[in-house]
């Protein structure tokens, strides 16, 4: 979750029996930052079990993010391709894009981390074995932040049968033990849950900020729609409180952060999906996870 996944979090989702993740956008390109995250989770945790995602815009260079992840051979990593799909290329051809995703992905590819693509749409079999992918993070109408139009699992069925091969992972409303089981049985390698748990005890996001949330219904959340020069067009899901009305940048970083973490203000925004109907109380990570995996 954007600036939702801290390293609180992550220790307390390990410590619960989940899979932890921690995303480059929590650190706003500061990924010295990043680095120093992973190095206490591990040393916490004694073991490298957790889930980086990367913006491939965010890379000063493509070393930044092969040598965080050998670091500690973080077993899976997650890309988002951004607007432009490569760090420092010129994207108005497809042989350039692929030749950066390709170069920045073979080498973690050949060290044996797992590499998901965060996708909006479907994605064709010889592009995932072009960018050297293993699976994809799928994200749909339903997701906090940044998703597409498409509900979840109709996107998941469709990239299933394109890729039967692919390792799957849903993102977006996912709040049930019932929701979890389904998409199990259906054949996911993970389910991803984000907004559930960012309303967590143990996340860093404030207290008033949680309870705001926690009153929310889908119904009650604003999309922000954007369209990119590439053509695509994506959307944000967020609860808004009073807009943020200095600069900002594309994504709302300055709202977002004054939205989850400036004590008594009520200026700004929070990324949630449509799991907000399934939150009605702040719980511990343990207990939310214990909730989720009850139908297993």
């Amino acid at each position: 979750m954007n600036k939702g996944s801290t390293l609180p979090l992550a220790l307390a989702v390990h410590r619960a029996g989940g899979y932890p993740s921690l995303c480059s956008w929590t650190y706003n390109r500061h990924f010295s930052a990043m680095q120093a995250d992973l190095d206490q989770f591990v040393a916490e945790t004694g073991n490298n079990c957790i889930h980086l995602s990367f913006e491939l815009d965010e890379l000063p260079e493509l070393s930044v993010c092969y040598n965080i992840v050998k670091s500690h051979d973080v077993p899976t990593i997650e890309i988002i391709y951004g607007q432009t799909n490569a760090p420092g290329v010129d994207n108005s051809t497809f042989i350039d894009m692929d030749r950066a995703v390709a170069e920045l992905l073979k080498p973690l590819h050949d060290m044996g981390t797992k590499i998901f693509r965060r996708i909006y749409e479907p994605v064709d079999q010889e592009t995932m074995n072009q960018h050297y992918l293993d699976g994809f993070c799928i994200k749909g109408l339903e997701a906090a932040g940044f998703g597409g139009f498409e509900p979840v699992h109709d996107l998941f069925l469709k990239q299933k049968e394109l890729t039967p091969g692919a390792m799957l992972i849903p993102y977006g409303g996912i709040g049930t033990a019932a929701q979890v089981r389904e998409y199990l049985d259906l054949g996911a390698e993970m389910v991803g849950v984000g907004t559930v748990l960012a309303l967590s005890e143990e996340s860093t996001i404030k207290h008033e900020t949680k309870l705001a949330v926690i009153a929310a219904r889908k119904d009650d959340l604003k999309q922000v729609r954007h369209v990119y020069p590439n053509g695509k067009e994506r959307k944000q899901n967020m609860l808004q409180f009073e807009p943020y009305q200095g600069r900002d940048d594309a994504n709302g970083t300055a709202g977002l952060v004054r939205g989850i973490w400036k004590k008594n203000s009520k200026v700004g925004h929070i990324y949630v999906g449509h799991s907000v109907d399934h939150i009605d109380s702040i719980l511990p990570c343990r207990q939310i996870i214990k909730n989720l995996v009850a139908d297993l």
